[in-house]
């Protein structure tokens, strides 16, 4: 049998004493992970150009205050572009970063000199997320099969016996119709025409009669289901700011 890939954590801190004494009580405190200790962004880039082996399986770890100017809160944006699904701890010795961080969707926040105190809890949560995803989405094309990870969904349209599903660097083509598609993924994603899908999550504006998504496309909205999914579409935006 082959054995299950540990989680790895990502620890990016330019202190190279601080970074290797953090890895080590990281190692004894969770001897699951797979501490993987980075310096810069230069480190942290050339590291994200590697394939993930699978979606969601990878922890980061960023101190915000970095050597040359650079900043971990900008890292983190770049990271959540390649990696969308990966947990984010920020960790600063500066108590007034802990506002800053809410410009960017992260984890947890860790205060450095408490951080003894705090990194259990951290890591717990950052596991927890990483247990709660949404499962792949299977798709079938002929013999091919597919495993999808819905956070790179945008949208999906049904053209005769078929559906492509537009992700963020490709179009699959599925045998699946929309309806059995929409029972396996997140309640972000809702039918707004009898051709059309769209991942709300995935969406920059909402006229209305269609929805731009993020890389541009427009999606059309029936007019039989536009005050439905104007109400769906405000439910989303409400919970979206409450976990802001």
């Amino acid at each position: 049998m082959e054995e299950k890939r540990k989680t790895e954590l990502i620890l990016c801190e330019d202190d190279d004493l601080q970074r290797q004494n953090l890895a080590r009580t990281i190692s004894a405190m969770a001897p699951d992970l797979t501490v993987t200790e980075l310096r810069d962004a230069a480190g942290l880039q050339r590291f994200l150009q590697k394939p993930l082996y699978e979606p969601g399986h990878r922890i980061y770890l960023m101190d915000i205050v970095l050597g040359n100017g650079e900043n971990g809160i900008d890292l983190a944006r770049f990271i959540h572009r390649i990696d969308p699904n990966a947990p984010i701890i920020f960790m600063s010795a500066y108590l007034e970063k802990s506002c800053e961080v809410y410009e960017v969707e992260h984890c947890y926040f860790i205060y450095k000199p408490q951080k003894e105190q705090r990194l259990k809890a951290a890591l717990a949560k950052a596991m927890k997320q990483l247990e709660e995803q949404p499962q792949p989405l299977v798709i079938h094309d002929g013999t091919a099969v597919y495993r999808i990870d819905p956070s790179a969904i945008l949208c999906m349209e049904r053209v005769r016996r078929c559906t492509y599903i537009t992700c963020r660097n490709r179009i699959l083509k599925a045998r699946e119709d929309l309806e059995e598609l929409l029972k396996h993924l997140p309640d972000t994603f809702v039918q707004c025409h009898r051709s059309y899908v769209v991942n709300f999550a995935m969406t920059s504006a909402f006229y209305g009669t269609e929805f731009e998504m993020a890389n541009g496309l427009h999606i059309p909205v029936s007019r039989a289901r536009q005050q439905e999914i104007r109400q769906a579409y405000s439910g989303f935006l409400l919970k979206e700011e409450a976990l802001c």
